[in-house]
């Protein structure tokens, strides 16, 4: 029998260059993948975008305290948190990418393999909230979910029906598209970095220190942080004035001699006076109870008071020190919304009243 010449072909189940079919979808692809390896890759992506993130709040909120000179300023906090949102809803959305994703060569797609749109990113974004909030639960709900899902998702994923995978394991990756990102993020990630130096450096040069301001005859003192600067035009006869004006937190100290009041005149009678000039010059005024203290080692009288003043709703400290020669009167004051966060400064500052010796 005439032999067959071998074929020159090798079957193509044995071809060491044959390749593997690909993957119908992207669930099967993002099933395929190493547990640990798809893990950590996506773990060190999360954390460089939350470092850049970190940078670049640093950076803006610092500018936005320079142009409003109010740390609390809600506009800017406001404006932060959108763009916060929208770095991952319209980056993801639009290319896949995170800069923290990119750097890793990884890629969240929707099941055909391309970027999943507003819609599907707003979910995932959404459900980050909960699941990767390092205030919250540091990140754990999305480790969990990521080892313990067939398809290594993240709860965000399994809501919008996207995954997470490999760039290299796509083939509609564009070449011009990946080298243009690549240009954007770089400048992105640097222009994050050098405003984290420069609003650093800014608040480091903010931070206050402890500054004394006099009396006009040098004769008292009191001590309040470096934001505090003198202001002449709290009060005609103020001994001393000064405010932070931007954040609204005043303070004056007026002195009496006691050869101009009545001689016998005590530190309760004295309360007792002020408080009723309170009640003349202030509406809807309502006086806490008085507290003993001690300023400078002499006894003082303290007490808290609200009211409004143009319509304008105020609160007051006002700490009452007698000495052997004065009656002093330390009215430290600001808006009522402020007064919690406030309170502990303008005890402080009142407190520090000191007789030059």
């Amino acid at each position: 029998m005439e032999q067959q010449p071998p074929s020159s072909s090798v079957p193509t189940e044995f071809s060491p260059l044959a390749q593997q079919e690909p993957p119908k979808n992207m669930g099967d692809l993002s099933k395929s993948y190493d547990r640990a390896t798809i893990f950590f890759t996506r773990w060190g992506a999360h954390v460089l975008d939350y470092i850049l993130l970190a940078c670049f709040l640093t950076g803006f909120l610092s500018f936005g305290v320079s142009i409003t000179k109010d740390v609390y300023s809600l506009y800017f906090f406001i404006l932060a948190a959108i763009i916060l949102c929208s770095y991952y809803v319209l980056l993801e959305g639009l290319t896949g990418y995170t800069i923290g994703k990119f750097t890793f060569r990884i890629i969240a797609v929707n099941a055909e393999g391309r970027p999943p749109g507003l819609w599907k990113s707003f979910i995932r974004s959404l459900i980050r909230l909960f699941e990767t909030n390092v205030f919250l639960l540091g990140g754990l709900p999305a480790g969990i979910s990521v080892l313990a899902s067939d398809k290594k998702q993240r709860l965000g994923d399994l809501a919008a029906n996207t995954y997470v995978v490999k760039v290299k394991d796509l083939n509609n990756v564009s070449k011009k598209q990946t080298t243009v990102l690549a240009i954007v993020f770089s400048i992105v990630a640097v222009l994050s970095i050098i405003g984290m130096i420069f609003g650093m450096i800014d608040i480091a040069s903010r931070t206050p220190t402890e500054e004394i301001f006099y009396s006009k005859d040098k004769q008292f003192q009191i001590s309040a942080p470096s934001d505090w600067s003198k202001d002449s035009s709290l009060h005609d006869e103020a001994d001393i004035g000064i405010s932070n004006r931007s954040r609204e937190k005043y303070l004056l100290v007026l002195s009496e001699s006691k050869q101009d009041v009545d001689s016998s005149l005590t530190l309760q009678e004295y309360a007792q006076v002020i408080e009723a000039n309170l009640q003349e010059g202030v509406d809807n005024v309502s006086i806490d109870k008085q507290i003993r203290t001690v300023v400078d080692n002499q006894v003082a009288i303290q007490f808290n008071a609200k009211g409004e003043v143009d319509g304008i709703k105020v609160a007051y400290i006002v700490t009452l020190v007698e000495t052997p020669t004065h009656f002093h009167q330390i009215m430290a004051w600001t808006e009522e919304k402020r007064f919690a966060s406030l309170k502990q400064e303008l005890q402080k500052v009142s407190a520090s009243f000191r007789e030059v010796k």
